[in-house]
């Protein structure tokens, strides 16, 4: 059996055929669907008509308050405007005539890490999928837990600062939407030319304000992950500033959830996962937190990388479909 797997992120879906063994085939990726609801479903469509004739049926992770059981969207995240109140597999059974399953893109990291991956025989764990926000999810006694009104592990929203602005929250100081925003500002860079730019450009109304004006145009840069990494690594001022500052952030988050739920392990997955430095000065970061707060070993996070990096939504929403399907 082969499986049609989409993963929806802010600046675009990834997709690819999967089979029940979690091997992936025609992997791919397109621009993320953020102008309609129309343009979302076509987007599913007309993937979903390039492999027909190979899948029986479709596996979504999406951003997102999503009943599994229903394809119910509550809303939450970069789609919320198209999709909130909607019903996703009712929306798109006219299109696409398959048998389709839906959930939250950090349950879909969390379900693809207990599936094959490194969560497989824990029987407590946390994921951590750094993306555009922070997707997350978490394992209890083996199974994905949803909590109620299904928020369970929605740590975009956890806070890690004190400056009473959306600057507080996760998804701003931890998140690639969030961190790109940063480096825009600090190296007057035109938004425009991101990815998602204008939901970056968006952010200047609230938090424009307490950056340095340029006199000069806007550079038509593009940060995105492997740049970023690039200036870090030739010492670019403001880009270690910003990571410091990132890095400080994402301990306090993976500390606070240690503490609150006390897994066996925190698995960091998603794309900025991919760079070779960032487990390793996380790790150190965290043993400075807890030395300087006086946490005790006993509850100091053990950090890994993802099996799947950021693959692991498409598999997860493919370990979804099969738990619903059979």
């Amino acid at each position: 059996m082969k499986y049609l797997a989409m993963d929806f992120g802010g600046s675009s879906i990834k997709y690819a055929v999967v089979n029940q063994n979690a091997e992936m085939e025609c992997t791919g990726s397109a621009p993320a669907p953020l102008g309609s609801v129309e343009e979302f479903v076509e987007a599913v469509g007309s993937l979903y008509d390039q492999y027909r004739d190979e899948v029986s049926g479709i596996a979504l992770s999406l951003p997102g308050v999503i009943d599994a059981e229903t394809g119910e969207h509550h809303g939450s995240g970069v789609y919320q405007d198209l999709l909130t109140g909607k019903n996703l597999k009712t929306l798109l059974s006219a299109r696409c005539p398959v048998n389709i399953a839906v959930e939250n893109d950090g349950k879909c990291g969390a379900l693809a890490e207990a599936w094959k991956g490194a969560l497989a025989g824990v029987s407590d764990g946390v994921v951590l999928v750094l993306g555009s926000g922070i997707g997350g999810g978490v394992i209890q006694n083996g199974k994905i837990h949803r909590g109620h009104n299904f928020t369970a592990g929605e740590f975009s929203f956890m806070l890690t600062g004190r400056d009473r602005s959306s600057m507080d929250a996760a998804w701003m100081s931890v998140g690639m939407l969030g961190v790109t925003y940063q480096t825009c500002k600090r190296k007057n860079l035109d938004f425009s030319v991101q990815d998602a730019g204008d939901v970056i450009a968006s952010f200047d109304a609230e938090l424009g304000d307490r950056y340095p004006k340029f006199e000069e145009p806007a550079q038509p840069i593009k940060a995105d992950g492997k740049q970023f990494f690039q200036w870090l690594e030739e010492g670019d001022q403001d880009v270690t500033r910003i990571y410091q500052e990132f890095l400080h952030s994402l301990a306090i988050l993976v500390e606070n959830i240690q503490i609150c739920l006390a897994p066996e392990k925190i698995v960091i997955g998603g794309g900025l996962s991919k760079a070779q430095r960032l487990l390793p000065d996380l790790e150190q970061e965290i043993e400075q937190l807890c030395d300087d707060c006086g946490i005790a070993p006993s509850m100091r996070a053990t950090v890994c990388k993802s099996r799947y990096l950021n693959e692991c939504n498409l598999l997860g929403a493919v370990y979804n479909y099969i738990q619903q399907y059979g």
